[in-house]
């Protein structure tokens, strides 16, 4: 009888190739990284949404400055609302993937660094445009955040592309 080379006997009598081990470990790789890049996929209604939360408080802002009074303090508490509500968006996007993958902040920031440098060079030269070319400061700073927020969005939009692509080569 020849000796069973790679087949350790499994309880029961059942042999197991080294090559099937080999292949279902593989293939639980493989659903990891599925796993992982699938859980940071973007909804496509995030994109708009961020871009109103961004919008939003710099119109109450401008709006507020022509009237006084209570219409600051309206505008006082939109600001912090418009953060926690890009707050509870990443909150309900992570949890919404079914999948948990938390990345240490300094990750976050090298992964975010490049598109965020962008992001704040272009608002930042969109308002100085403003105000160069004589808008008042509300008005350059609506569209200072108005760039901000469809950049934000369009950043978005690319890493789901690049995401989807990942996804399409790992089966």
């Amino acid at each position: 009888m020849a000796p069973q080379e790679n087949t350790p006997a499994r309880p029961g009598g059942t042999a197991v190739s080294a090559d099937f081990a080999a292949e279902a470990l593989q293939g639980i790789d493989t659903a990891r990284e599925r796993a992982r890049l699938t859980a940071r996929l973007t909804p496509l209604w995030y994109g708009p949404v961020a871009a109103a939360a961004l919008i939003v408080p710099a119109l109450a802002d401008a709006w507020a400055q022509g009237g006084g009074g209570w219409a600051v303090l309206l505008s006082l508490l939109i600001a912090p609302a418009g953060l926690g509500v890009l707050l509870a968006l990443v909150n309900v996007v992570r949890r919404g993937s079914g999948v948990m993958v938390t990345l240490p902040w300094s990750a976050r920031l090298r992964r975010a660094g490049v598109p965020l440098l962008v992001l704040l060079a272009a608002g930042g030269a969109t308002y100085g445009l403003c105000r160069q070319l004589g808008a008042d400061q509300a008005v350059g700073k609506i569209a200072m955040f108005a760039v901000l927020g469809l950049g934000a969005w369009v950043v978005l939009v690319a890493r789901n592309a690049s995401i989807g692509r990942k996804l399409r080569v790992a089966g």
